[in-house]
């Protein structure tokens, strides 16, 4: 846990400051949080991630290595290219995973860089594989954090909570909020339709639901289609929620060689 990152958190308990004493994170009120040795730090005692688990993570982090979300990555940076002004922003990656946006945006940026997700075994490995960020376990309706200290709060599909992200940011700070479309990862739906309550899906909703909490700055539309391996098609399977529940011993992907991407893009800010 860098030491940037640690002069920006706050106790979950009892909101206080936090600040490092040892291996352990302690506010004045002696609430203690042990560091671990790869670094992460739990600051959500008692919550746990039900769907999410470390083989979806490492399958997450095989899909990213391949470059499936290269063009993802290069629209967020440049949204923040756009919009923020720091010259060393705070980001902060809501539902960070295994760190892979957290530490590929704008990587030859120098920011400082924290993440958080409930799943402690994907803040684990975001912690052993990036040593110039900073990731903790914490829960999106008590975010760790203390008031106004991100210029960038990012949000690729997880569930916002925006008065807490409007709590984070600072004046003038902005959210980039991912969110699918429906033509999302359709290849692998249309495999699996017979196991699926919805084979579609329709975007939209999440897209009109922030703007009607937000200034909206920005919208963009990111879609393209590639070529994938077996392996990454297994890989996408497995760590996509909207195959959650689907027996993947019974879908036959053989003939799965292409995979598209369809997402909108939100880049906000908060009004005071």
């Amino acid at each position: 846990m860098r030491q940037e990152a640690v002069s920006l958190l706050r106790c979950p308990i009892c909101k206080g400051a936090l600040s490092q004493e040892g291996n352990s994170l302690l506010c004045a009120k002696r609430h203690c949080f042990d560091v671990a040795r790869q670094g992460d730090v739990n600051l959500a005692p008692g919550r746990r991630a039900d769907f999410y688990t470390k083989e979806l993570f490492v399958s997450r982090a095989a899909v990213f290595e391949g470059g499936v979300f290269d063009p993802v990555i290069e629209a967020i940076g440049g949204a923040i290219e756009r919009h923020v002004r720091a010259a060393q922003p705070v980001l902060v990656d809501a539902g960070c995973g295994e760190g892979y946006y957290t530490r590929r945006v704008l990587a030859e940026r120098a920011m400082t860089r924290i993440g958080f997700d409930l799943c402690k075994e994907a803040v684990r490995l975001a912690a052993r594989s990036d040593k110039a960020g900073s990731y903790f376990v914490g829960d999106l309706a008590n975010i760790p954090l203390e008031d106004a200290c991100a210029d960038v709060l990012l949000d690729v599909f997880t569930p916002a909570n925006y008065a807490e992200f409007a709590r984070v940011l600072r004046p003038g700070g902005v959210i980039v909020k991912l969110s699918p479309r429906a033509g999302y990862l359709v290849q692998l739906r249309e495999a699996a339709k017979d196991q699926l309550r919805h084979a579609r899906y329709e975007g939209g909703r999440v897209e009109e639901y922030a703007a009607s909490r937000m200034q909206v700055l920005e919208t963009r539309e990111i879609t393209y289609t590639l070529p994938v391996s077996e392996a990454l098609v297994w890989h996408l399977a497995r760590m996509t929620p909207m195959l959650a529940g689907v027996d993947l011993e019974r879908v036959d992907l053989s003939g799965v060689r292409e995979i598209t991407i369809d997402e909108t893009m939100v880049v906000g800010q908060f009004t005071k």
